[in-house]
């Protein structure tokens, strides 16, 4: 009988690879096989933005995605993009619920999936939570941020997200956050244990060489040094950085799909968008930075992250540049630069070039060589309990 994950986290069509979409990897692995149920939104897309640019690029990038209904990916891993109604109150709540059950059903039986026997994984969002009232081997929860600390200013919505994160993660059987300060709190949040699950890296991706793509050889040849940085482009990033660094001598390299107005950067002199990049492409680019950023503007939700990069950037040896995210300070506070504000990122991208080593780099190696996803997995299968 084929063993299966049924399980939720961010859009598995995104270039970039989440801890979730790791987690599953290793799943794969281990011989189960994977329905992967892309998220449906919670809020609408103008809630935290009121930039008309920044909203029709998230409408146009949901579109996209739910063009592709479902799927079969490759050998064992199947995605459904589930239908939902967009409509944002308590009774559509229960509409798009049934919906959501609905579909389920008819995946898992053309697909021969007993429920009873799988396991239920859920990360980053309320999808899955219709299911949460039958029963799985185990149910998971994975808090890689706080929903219920989302970025808004919106009460009732913060009241509706605290609500619904309570009811998931009282009835899980196994949380699990990717920071102390997740970790605190959703115990407060549960009133039930929560396991403290730091993200991983995929250390063997990021540490064999690549030839540089020609895009980044290119950059090189202007003769600056590039300051660097991968991942989803959304307006919580501190775009005056980027700013500062082109002015301040440094080439700037963006890379990632923009979902945020970045039109202030765009043909200023020194800053480059490389446009997304797919995972097993990324080490080809990256591994061009001569530093290494972690810049965004300071809201609950990056004070109680952990950034995945973190890791990714240390183990290529580069230096990282970061605002103060207390994990990130907890954990690495030894080999890593913080910074304040958009001057502090230039001064301290200058001062981590001057201090470069070749003891610095293997320091920052051997460091992200404690955090593979491969020890991140055995955490995982004993605290759940499956072999």
């Amino acid at each position: 009988m084929k063993k299966w994950i049924i399980c939720t986290g961010p859009d598995w069509f995104r270039p970039s690879v989440t801890s979730t979409r790791q987690i599953i990897f290793h799943f794969l692995k281990d011989g189960y096989s994977v329905l992967w149920v892309n998220p449906i939104a919670f809020k609408s897309p103008a809630v935290n933005s009121d930039n008309k640019k920044s909203i029709k690029k998230k409408v146009f990038n949901k579109l996209k995605t739910h063009l592709k209904l479902f799927r079969h990916i490759e050998k064992n891993v199947y995605v459904l993009v589930p239908f939902y109604i967009p409509i944002f109150n308590s009774f559509y709540d229960k509409v798009n619920s049934k919906l959501i059950r609905f579909q389920l059903r008819v995946a898992t039986l053309m697909l021969n999936i007993n429920w009873h026997d799988s396991i239920l994984w859920i990360s980053g969002n309320f999808t899955l939570s219709p299911l949460l009232k039958y029963k799985f081997q185990k149910k998971v929860y994975q808090a890689a941020d706080l929903i219920s600390d989302f970025r808004t200013n919106d009460i009732s919505l913060l009241k509706s997200l605290k609500e619904k994160e309570i009811f998931l993660s009282r009835n899980v059987d196994v949380r699990f956050a990717s920071s102390p300060n997740i970790k605190l709190k959703l115990e407060q949040l549960s009133q039930e244990k929560v396991q403290l699950l730091t993200h991983g890296v995929d250390f063997d991706h990021f540490t064999t060489q690549h030839e540089l793509n020609p895009f980044i050889q290119a950059v090189k040849r202007k003769g600056l040094p590039i300051a660097g940085y991968f991942g989803t482009l959304s307006d919580a990033n501190d775009k005056e950085v980027f700013i500062r660094l082109a002015e301040g001598g440094f080439s700037v390299v963006i890379i990632g799909k923009v979902l945020g107005d970045y039109s202030q950067l765009e043909g200023k002199s020194n800053i480059y968008f490389a446009g997304p990049v797919e995972f097993r492409n990324l080490p080809s680019y990256a591994r061009g930075f001569d530093v290494c950023l972690l810049n965004w503007i300071m809201a609950d939700w990056i004070k109680n992250s952990f950034p995945i990069k973190t890791l990714e950037y240390l183990a290529m040896g580069k230096p990282v540049i970061s605002c103060r995210i207390p994990v990130v300070e907890e954990l690495f506070s030894k080999m890593i630069y913080f910074a304040n504000t958009a001057d502090e990122f230039v001064i301290q991208a200058k001062k981590s070039l001057e201090e470069n080593s070749q003891e610095k780099i293997l320091e920052r190696i051997n460091e992200a060589s404690n955090h593979t996803w491969k020890k991140k997995f055995e955490f995982i299968k004993s605290t759940i309990g499956i072999h």
